[in-house]
């Protein structure tokens, strides 16, 4: 099953890039699975170009990289729950709204920006942390319906009782917590024993020689 979750999770970023390191031409906002794809192109090529969006309050520069047709792309995953984004193109240190895309909207002061709306919620592959919109991480299990499923790790002293998820549908379970930045190891516990993640093909070895999950946050 671990196998399984790191071959769909593979699978799902070739597809970005492929789409990507294809681009011939700067291109109009366009989602590949939960990916939006952002480009910019000009003659001759800019030295940098980077992004800022509105959900992370404007506070972190996303940059491009330069594909051998020398297009700029980025590719960002959407979090869960944005269905509107807006955001701001910087360019060699000028901001500016994306010229591939027409959809532009002004704030109370005067600056504009561009706009992308997603149709529907993508389809999302299950991929263990899932990082939010609000800098939270939501961690999945699938598994028997019914089920007491807990979270144990670093960041709450591996207590296999602290952290208990949600049964959000018949055997998917859910929880959404805060956790400070860097390298993070955990397992979940369900019926008395404990669990490797099988959304997240990474692992390491915990301070008792177990292996156990990983993620750097």
């Amino acid at each position: 099953m671990l196998a399984a979750a790191a071959h769909s999770f593979a699978a799902s970023a070739i597809s970005v890039d492929i789409a990507v390191k294809s681009l011939a031409a700067a291109q109009p906002p366009h989602m590949v699975n939960d990916v939006l794809v952002l480009s910019y192109a000009s003659s001759p090529p800019p030295r940098f170009v980077g992004v800022r969006f509105e959900h992370e309050a404007w506070k972190i520069l996303h940059p491009y990289t330069i594909n051998e047709n020398k297009v700029y792309a980025l590719d960002y995953v959407v979090p869960e729950g944005v269905r509107e984004i807006r955001y701001r193109v910087e360019v060699d240190g000028l901001w500016m709204t994306d010229p591939a895309n027409p959809n532009t909207d002004t704030d109370v002061l005067g600056t504009q920006f561009s706009v992308y709306t997603l149709e529907k919620e993508p389809v999302r592959p299950t991929v263990n942390p899932r990082v939010q919109g609000d800098g939270s991480l939501t961690f999945v299990f699938q598994g028997a319906a019914n089920h007491r499923v807990t979270l144990e790790g670093d960041f709450n002293n591996w207590d296999p009782f602290m952290t208990t998820l949600e049964e959000t549908s018949s055997g998917t379970y859910r929880v959404t917590l805060r956790i400070p930045r860097g390298p993070h190891w955990y397992l979940f516990f369900t019926d008395g024993r404990r669990v490797l993640d099988r959304f997240n093909p990474e692992t390491g070895v915990d301070p008792e020689g177990n292996t156990v999950s990983y993620f750097l946050f």
